[in-house]
């Protein structure tokens, strides 16, 4: 396999417009968004507008056909500014568009897709469940037979978007007692829905600008046309969402330890300390010194994996076993390695800036907060280790 990780004309003018979009619109908005903990439901309106939700989807179904590489751009420049954006922005697209173009038929495509990616609906994915989360087997909400239809009833927990989207890719046990080996199945649940109600809006650590939400399904009646692949088949699904969102947490975490490595330096070479710059003593150096070693291979990993899920295409019918297990292991070492790298750099940022570093609304502050939970959404690293382990049981190095 090739090893080219230098980016094109055409996606160097991306990350430019999108850098500048961002320090334009986005940054002014961070501090008051995340201490009134409100939907930046503006500036979210505005990166629709720009086509920022669709980045990796073909032009054909509304989308800027920019790939997975164009959409890590995306997200690593969103981690510099703002990680509740960067949740936004990955719920909706990793999440959401990912499972309907991989899965979808043409006419979902027409209806949810195409308008998801042109930016006219937001999307939010669901599985978690008070009784799963890591066992994301153990999905309890019911999908039982309607005529020709389904009926859901459940409770769902902790959803990205929960709130606000328009349409959720939602799991539901056709038959609980099958787990994942077929008795799960994806639905796609329009708000509005007769029966389907958002209940409890968590208060959280971080990502203050994100909804997570409660979703209360009674009932609620959908279509076939509803049905994402086939019945039984929600648990791959699923794994082919996620084997994009953790590559894409990768980018948004890389672009977060860049911003701490950044203020770090410039807050090292400005404060002094014993007559001398703080930046002059080798235990501050040192810090710098890892945060850029992370940084670097960080890079290097989002973007060999992007370019690999680019090489593949977005159809896993195509795809040999042996790639898509090569795709979830590389997936599942970038968001763990990513997010533990982000939690360690972004903690020693805050060492730096001492007890700066410690007072609420700082931008070192909002990001500590921010980062701890890469560590457990999109799977945690616990199950990210127990993926990479049997895959490497299995396949070995």
């Amino acid at each position: 396999m090739a090893f080219d990780f230098s980016f094109s004309a055409d996606q160097d003018a991306f990350r430019g417009a999108v850098r500048a979009f961002l320090e334009r619109e986005v940054a002014p908005v961070v501090v008051a968004m995340d201490e009134d903990e409100t939907f930046p439901a503006a500036t979210v309106r505005k990166m629709q507008a720009e086509g920022y939700f669709g980045v990796p989807v073909p032009e054909e179904f509304g989308g800027s056909g920019l790939g997975k590489v164009g959409y890590c751009i995306l997200l690593e420049e969103l981690g510099k500014v703002d990680a509740s954006h960067s949740a936004i922005v990955a719920a909706h697209t990793s999440l959401g568009t990912t499972p309907l173009l991989s899965y979808g038929t043409e006419a979902q495509k027409r209806r949810w897709l195409t308008p998801a990616a042109k930016g006219e609906k937001l999307l939010a994915f669901s599985l978690t469940e008070a009784g799963s989360g890591s066992d994301s087997g153990a999905v309890h909400t019911l999908a039982e037979k309607d005529g020709d239809g389904w009926s859901l009833t459940g409770t769902k927990i902790y959803v990205t978007n929960g709130k606000e989207a328009d349409t959720i890719v939602l799991l539901a046990a056709n038959d609980v007692k099958k787990g994942p080996s077929g008795g799960v199945t994806a639905f796609l649940v329009d708000r509005g829905t007769p029966g389907f109600s958002v209940g409890r809006c968590e208060k959280k650590m971080g990502l203050h600008g994100t909804s997570t939400a409660e979703l209360i399904l009674d009932h609620v009646n959908v279509g076939p046309e509803h049905v994402l692949h086939e019945v039984g088949k929600g648990f791959h699904v699923a794994m082919t969402a996620l084997d994009v969102g953790r590559v894409s947490l990768g980018a948004a975490s890389l672009g977060g330890m860049q911003a701490a490595c950044a203020q770090s330096l410039a807050f090292a070479q400005n404060r002094t300390q014993f007559g001398l710059p703080i930046s002059e003593y080798e235990a501050i150096q040192f810090k710098l010194a890892d945060m850029a070693m992370r940084i670097h291979a960080l890079r290097l990993m989002v973007y060999h994996a992007a370019a690999n899920q680019d090489r593949l295409g977005p159809d896993p019918a195509r795809w040999s076993r042996l790639e898509r297990a090569a795709k979830t292991r590389e997936a599942a070492v970038v968001k763990c390695l990513a997010s533990e790298w982000a939690s360690e750099t972004i903690d020693e940022a805050l060492q730096i800036h001492g007890g700066l570093g410690y007072i609420r609304g700082t931008p070192v502050e909002r990001a500590y907060r921010d980062a701890r939970i890469s560590e457990i959404f999109e799977g945690t690293n616990e199950i990210q280790r127990v993926v990479i382990a049997r895959d490497l049981l299995g396949r070995g190095l």
